[in-house]
């Protein structure tokens, strides 16, 4: 059956790798003059902060302004595990859990003054999880706040997404999955991103051995998430890795994923949501291209597989 479909970029996609990096309005005056439907707002990298807008009138101009360039908030992302490591929950102490607790509340305060339907959380560390870790004490912890963030999320109308990247800690498939059925609440629910997934259940980036990658690749990581996908970046990869960081999110044509394949896959999956984003990130200024040429291509595919 046909349905709506929007098309959003993070506000992010057009800062890695630019020195200077660009403001929070240039990327939102891009995303408008290129016929964006809505934006996910990055809480770093100097645009949207608690530092740059700290209280309801500051975050007020920024909902008037995004409204003025006829775009919609559809996703907050605060910077990970407290700014970039600086609090590795997971793993940390309790005053490192403490103070990560009231980052969370602070930044979902954020995202309900700027009218976001969501937020991205993260799983507490960078990875790969050390040896010496006590892996059931991380997991048990990342479980337990995970489900404090779907609940507090619950209660304030917030979507809770989580972001899997092969920078974090439980990067294998089978662990994606056994997290997200052990917090076991539909209000904290997958953020599924191509360059991502890619290096995960392809390359088995950054996973502790045994390694496990996905025959099935890209549609068999899909099905195994089936139900619990909450939101989606589409960008095209190389399979490779970007800095030993993360994969290569490439635009459209520019790497090695079927579209034909991957978009049916994620409805067959249950996927419900309207929103689809441009994430291509190459780091270089090719991301101002692919901004433009990403919107066509992604419309272009979204009236044939989704609004019908």
């Amino acid at each position: 059956m046909p349905r709506t479909a929007k098309i959003s970029r993070g506000t992010w996609c057009v800062a890695f790798g630019f020195d200077p990096v660009p403001s929070l309005d240039q990327a939102l005056e891009v995303m408008s003059a290129f016929g964006y439907d809505g934006v996910e707002i990055g809480g770093f990298l100097d645009h949207a902060t608690i530092e740059r807008y700290p209280d309801s009138a500051s975050r007020q101009q920024l909902v008037d302004r995004v409204k003025e360039l006829d775009l919609e908030v559809c996703g907050y992302a605060p910077g990970p595990y407290g700014d970039f490591g600086r609090l590795p929950w997971a793993t940390g102490g309790e005053d490192v859990v403490k103070a990560y607790d009231q980052f969370f509340e602070d930044h979902l305060r954020f995202t309900l003054d700027i009218g976001s339907p969501a937020m991205r959380v993260d799983p507490g560390d960078f990875g790969p999880l050390p040896r010496d870790a006590d892996y059931d004490k991380a997991w048990d912890r990342v479980v337990e706040t995970f489900r404090k963030h779907a609940q507090r999320g619950r209660e304030e109308g917030v979507l809770m997404l989580w972001e899997y990247e092969t920078g974090q800690i439980f990067v294998k498939p089978s662990e994606v999955v056994k997290l997200l059925e052990d917090v076991g609440d539909d209000n904290l629910k997958l953020l599924y991103d191509v360059g991502h997934v890619e290096a995960g259940a392809v390359l088995a980036h950054n996973q502790v051995q045994p390694f496990e990658k996905l025959e099935g690749g890209q549609v068999e990581f899909i099905e195994m998430v089936s139900g619990h996908i909450g939101h989606v970046h589409l960008c095209d990869t190389d399979s490779n890795t970007w800095g030993n960081a993360f994969g290569t999110h490439l635009g459209f044509g520019k790497g090695v994923i079927d579209f034909d394949e991957v978009i049916p896959a994620l409805l067959k999956a249950g996927y419900e949501g309207e929103w689809w984003a441009v994430d291509a990130i190459p780091m270089t200024s090719e991301s101002w291209a692919d901004t433009w040429d990403g919107r066509i291509w992604l419309d272009a595919a979204l009236d044939k597989h989704v609004r019908g």
